[in-house]
């Protein structure tokens, strides 16, 4: 039976400190065994609150109850209180998943600012910040940098180029059907894309009911047969919806497996572009049908 690759966003500093042990809590009582995809800059959540004049975003808030879900602390980070480093100022915890059996790949450096103005970066700081974070991630676990996820599913053609550069044996920047390797604004690339298959947790609070997402959860998972994953995030997942997790994951009828041990042979090749989806007020990078063609690229922009 093929397992639902199960991920696990690691964004801030509370979902790593307060988040990330009842998530380990939930997978060991599941026998379930994940992807952690962890910040491990520094937090600046707090900027967040610079965008609350976008009616979308702040109604996005609104009806996800994100003030109670990343705290008081968390809001002001980066403003008012300085920024905590992720991963980088807890290793211990980035230790404990490792050492619990799970895989960790990296999901930049301030993740905040990435998500808000990557696609703006000059080329020097994303190589900077890119080597920042995968410095981190050696020193802290002793090992290379193998998979990256992009916060926010944002990508960029120097993303993509860097990803490349560093030798990585996947990465997980987009939504979609099946993994895939990725062509993106006239030009193909060869690390493995390893997409998000359903709806998230916070893309549905306010659209659905708690239980009817546990419900259209499972009813996806077992459509989907041959890839399905499942993005949990830390801050919600690992604290009030830890049961909604643990509900999913036993009713599920499926083991799962981290992303690491998806088979990557004989991938199809896939556009990727920039879209709206359901539920996100910003656009998230997706993917289209395979062998798509030229012109067929999801949200295809001008060149540069």
């Amino acid at each position: 039976m093929t397992p639902i690759r199960l991920r696990v966003d690691v964004c801030t500093y509370r979902a790593l400190r307060d988040g990330v042990p009842g998530i380990l809590d939930v997978l060991k009582r599941c026998g379930a065994r994940a992807t952690f995809c962890v910040a491990f800059g520094p937090d600046a959540s707090g900027l967040a609150l610079l965008k609350m004049l976008r009616p979308s975003f702040a109604w996005k808030m609104l009806r996800s109850n994100a003030a109670l879900t990343y705290g008081l602390a968390t809001a002001l980070y980066g403003t008012l209180l300085p920024s905590p480093l992720v991963g980088a100022g807890l290793p211990d915890l980035v230790r404990r998943i490792r050492d619990e059996g799970h895989e960790v790949a990296a999901h930049g450096w301030d993740h905040r600012r990435w998500q808000d103005r990557m696609e703006r970066f000059p080329r020097e700081r994303l190589h900077a910040e890119f080597r920042r974070m995968a410095d981190a991630f050696q020193g802290i676990l002793g090992a290379p940098l193998a998979a990256f996820a992009s916060p926010a599913w944002m990508v960029t053609r120097d993303l993509l180029d860097l990803e490349e550069t560093e030798g990585l044996r996947w990465a997980a920047d987009s939504r979609g059907t099946e993994p895939f390797l990725p062509a993106f604004k006239g030009r193909d690339f060869k690390v493995p894309q390893l997409p998000v298959t359903l709806p998230t947790l916070d893309e549905a609070l306010g659209i659905l009911t708690r239980r009817q997402f546990i419900e259209q959860s499972l009813v996806a998972i077992r459509a989907q047969m041959q890839y399905c994953c499942y993005c949990a995030h830390a801050e919600a997942e690992g604290r009030a919806d830890q049961a909604l997790l643990e509900e999913i994951l036993q009713r599920a009828g499926r083991p799962t497996a981290p992303l690491g041990e998806t088979p990557l042979a004989d991938l199809p090749r896939r556009w990727m572009g920039m879209a709206a989806i359901s539920g996100r007020p910003y656009l998230v990078c997706t993917a289209s049908a395979p062998e798509a063609g030229a012109g067929a690229e999801v949200g295809a922009e001008t060149e540069d």
